[in-house]
């Protein structure tokens, strides 16, 4: 008999290269010359999330890290009644300047359009799922942790909060 088990071979994890700005080019990092404005891509990105049942409440601009310093969002929505959080970090700049700014936070946004049509597209080729299910926070609407996220860290699914001290819960035992 002959042993039949395959077993990788350990190749390291491929590296992610972050370019700066400055050095972005169409077929890693698109959307480095875009036209659009804020505003405009903020109503693209709203008008997607709702193609898939969900609502835009804030876009909370910011930045990650500090060495480089890269801006970008935080856009807090509403799915089901639930509270949902993405996060998009721009590209990194070698020389901080208003115009590079908004420049970096057209491209991430248009990113953030873009994944958001291709959910609407998953959804199409995939009824039933919910695409936007990652995105919501696990601890409340005061919360920073994604499903996603809690899932990546923990490997299990939170556990459902118990009932309030107040609130009743009734059952039947059946022999």
């Amino acid at each position: 008999m002959v042993n039949f088990v395959f077993i990788p071979e350990q190749t390291p994890a491929a590296k992610l290269v972050v370019p700066f700005i400055e050095d972005a080019r169409t077929d890693y990092a698109p959307y480095y010359s875009s036209k659009k404005t804020i505003a405009e891509v903020q109503g693209e990105i709203a008008a997607e999330l709702g193609k898939l049942g969900g609502f835009v409440n804030m876009y909370l601009p910011g930045y990650f890290g500090d060495k480089p310093k890269r801006y970008g969002y935080e856009i807090r929505f509403s799915f089901k009644g639930a509270p949902g959080l993405i996060r998009v970090a721009g590209l990194p700049m070698r020389s901080e300047t208003p115009t590079k700014k908004n420049q970096v936070a057209v491209q991430a946004l248009c990113n953030v359009r873009d994944w958001l049509k291709m959910l609407v597209t998953q959804q199409v080729f995939m009824p039933g799922s919910e695409p936007l299910m990652q995105y919501l926070l696990v601890d409340g609407r005061d919360g920073q942790k994604t499903l996603a996220e809690y899932l990546l860290e923990t490997g299990r699914l939170p556990l459902l909060a118990a009932p309030k001290a107040d609130e009743a819960v009734e059952a039947e035992v059946v022999e």
